[in-house]
């Protein structure tokens, strides 16, 4: 419903080399921009309250420019970035025992970029962007529901609505975790420091 599987990505050969390009690493264990598969991410933010908010969202993309994801402006995460435009991100693969970690800072994409976004989503996550709002959550389910199918018959095709907003992850750091079921497990550490990467080994 969310995603649509959880095998995508590749490794490098060398796995214990240091990498001059850290985000060329992350994109190639991140499945293709127009892959249907969207992995779920961990996106902690600093919240209104001064305590970490921490929700899972879904990976629009992973490129040389960072990491994107797509909410309702409505949203808390929004109103936290605004407020303070940082975050983290990681993602799992716990079927071939992988992770990886980005911090750094938030930015708001284009209308047109996240528009694309949108057009490539699944008819379900393009309704929920549409029906998933607070007057809908105090419906009840039977509600929720009829509200749901009266609107997917009567919108065959859909545009984003207003309220659907793009932001980028630029990450300063990047940590890559690997595990390994006959050894110890390994990280690597990359740090942005004058727009240059330096990585070092960490234990796992």
């Amino acid at each position: 419903m969310i995603t649509a599987g959880t095998t995508f990505g590749s490794d490098v050969d060398d796995i214990d080399a240091l990498v001059a390009d850290p985000l060329a690493l992350l994109a190639r264990w991140l499945p293709p921009h127009d892959s249907e598969l969207r992995p779920l991410a961990a996106l902690a933010t600093v919240g209104r309250d001064g305590l970490p908010s921490l929700r899972h969202v879904l990976v629009s993309s992973g490129d040389a420019t960072g990491l994107t994801f797509h909410t309702d402006a409505a949203s808390a995460k929004v109103a936290e970035l605004a407020a303070s435009p940082v975050a983290a991100m990681s993602v799992a693969w716990p079927e071939v025992g992988r992770q990886v970690v980005a911090r750094g800072i938030v930015e708001r994409t284009s209308a047109a970029e996240a528009a694309a976004v949108y057009a490539e989503r699944s008819r379900y996550l393009q309704t929920l962007a549409w029906v998933n709002t607070d007057e809908t959550a105090q419906l009840p389910e039977g509600a929720r529901r009829h509200l749901w199918a009266e609107f997917d018959e009567t919108h065959p095709t859909l545009d984003p609505p207003d309220r659907w907003v793009g932001f980028r992850l630029r990450p300063l750091t990047l940590t890559f975790w690997r595990g390994d079921a006959q050894g110890p497990s390994s990280r690597q550490h990359y740090t942005l420091t004058d727009g240059r990467w330096s990585g070092r080994k960490l234990a796992g």
